[in-house]
């Protein structure tokens, strides 16, 4: 697969909206923001960002493995080492920091409290099965991630498939069927709330061939945006409902193949960079939030977001170059042995989100 710019654009508004999300209730707690109609919009604004982390991730990763089964054998357990060594190092990082420096999970809610139990589940990433409770609130969406991982390989024979599509298709029925009736029994769905999203990346992969690009590559980011916005509203001062996340992943899955892959320079590079640092903003935004509005007091409304932006993307930068990439490297050096040099990777920005 070529690079897509249009995979960069959603993965890079993804994690804008879930910035936006963390930043506005830390304005609203620290730096006086009252206005009701942006805390009301952006309360599911960020949850929006990771179902569509997850429809990105499971998509880029059947183009990993399609690539992996082209060249080497025993593609399975290959995947899962370069998957932790892209996963865990900067997660564990993470959540020593926030431990040492005694930084909340979220700024604008109570601490969290921190048990040795929470410590070893959090670093297990097994927190939603053991526990429940996140050292950091970012944290809470990796473990549905590392356990769909378990699966990608599977599915991935699935959607090679001359009825995959159709298989697909029915999985993610099969599974909206069982989470409803996993919701209307217990009201809480856990894995199977997520399960059809990863679905509808893999249901993607499986059409490419199929649904032929006829769209004009402008009218990609304002659909993503339409779609968050349309997501934001249907869940507007409520918990989001596990069906609205469903349709919304399919919405993207199925309409990612229809659009033409942008032509835009600058737009492409600045959604690239962002891309490639997304994993790093993503966990570390929490940090410096709790930094600038907490420890340091910033109350300007307009300075304040700025430098936490600029902040963000300064810490994944360092992060991502002596942390991240010499991992994702080793991962894939202990995954393909004997090959002393790997071309450069366009997966290795489907982190977790």
């Amino acid at each position: 697969m070529r690079h897509r710019s249009n995979l960069d654009i959603l993965r890079a508004i993804a994690v804008c909206t879930v910035l936006v999300d963390h930043m506005v209730p830390t304005l609203h707690k620290y730096a006086g923001l009252n206005n009701a109609t942006v805390l009301n919009f952006t309360v599911q604004i960020g949850h929006a960002g990771v179902l569509a982390f997850f429809v990105h991730t499971s998509l880029v990763l059947m183009y990993s493995l399609e690539r992996m089964h082209q060249s080497m054998e025993h593609v399975a357990w290959r995947f899962y080492v370069r998957r932790f060594f892209r996963i865990y190092p900067l997660a564990i990082f993470c959540i020593l920091l926030v431990i040492v420096l005694h930084i909340p999970s979220n700024t604008w809610r109570d601490p969290t409290v921190i048990t040795p139990g929470v410590v070893a589940a959090n670093l297990l990433l097994i927190q939603n099965i053991v526990v429940k409770k996140d050292v950091l609130g970012p944290l809470w969406s990796l473990p549905y991630e590392v356990q769909m991982y378990l699966v990608l390989p599977a599915l991935f024979l699935l959607a090679w498939r001359k009825r995959g599509p159709l298989y697909l298709g029915g999985l993610i029925a099969l599974f909206c069927i069982l989470g409803t009736a996993l919701a209307i029994k217990t009201g809480h769905l856990n894995m199977a709330a997520y399960v059809p999203c990863f679905l509808a990346g893999v249901l993607c992969y499986s059409l490419r061939k199929r649904i032929p690009p006829r769209i004009s590559s402008l009218l990609w980011p304002p659909f993503v945006l339409a779609a968050v916005c349309i997501y934001c509203l249907a869940n507007e001062r409520s918990e989001a409902t596990y069906w609205s996340g469903w349709i919304f992943s399919l919405a993207l899955g199925l309409a990612i193949n229809a659009f033409h892959d942008s032509k835009l320079p600058r737009l492409n590079f600045a959604a690239e960079k962002v891309a490639l640092y997304s994993y790093g903003m993503y966990l570390l935004h929490v940090p410096v939030l709790y930094f600038l509005f907490v420890r340091m007091h910033v109350q300007n409304l307009v300075l304040g977001p700025l430098a936490f932006f600029a902040m963000t993307v300064a810490a994944s930068m360092i992060t991502y170059h002596y942390l991240e990439s010499p991992f994702i490297e080793l991962g894939r050096r202990l995954s393909t042995p004997g090959i002393s040099q790997l071309p450069p990777d366009p997966s290795v920005v489907s982190a977790a989100p």
